[in-house]
């Protein structure tokens, strides 16, 4: 099984170091969204809330996903996280963040 946090992680820098600053002022809350599991060699997208950002995202393989992850990253449109194993299974995480 492959860890959630290596791909959360690289994602939410890559993505946080291009994006611009918040104002000190201004409070973020993060939320993390589920997509839906991929059928095998599908894809699986969880897409942010209206109202909020995308900030990072990541992927978990289904048990039974085998092989690598074709691709997983940014949707086009920068409003989810997309994510597709070679074989089998998976689920798309998505990390939203709200200004309070």
């Amino acid at each position: 099984m492959r860890a959630l946090s290596t791909g959360l992680l690289l994602a939410a820098a890559v993505l946080t170091s291009t994006a611009a600053a918040a104002p000190a002022s201004a409070a973020e809350t993060a939320k993390v969204v589920t997509g839906t599991p991929s059928g095998p060699g599908g894809v699986s997208t969880a897409t942010c809330p209206a109202g909020t950002h995308l900030t990072g995202g990541g992927y978990r393989l289904q048990p039974d996903a085998s092989g690598p992850v074709r691709a997983s990253g940014p949707t086009a449109d920068a409003t989810g996280w997309s994510a597709q194993a070679e074989h089998g299974s998976v689920v798309a995480y998505a990390v939203c963040e709200t200004e309070d």
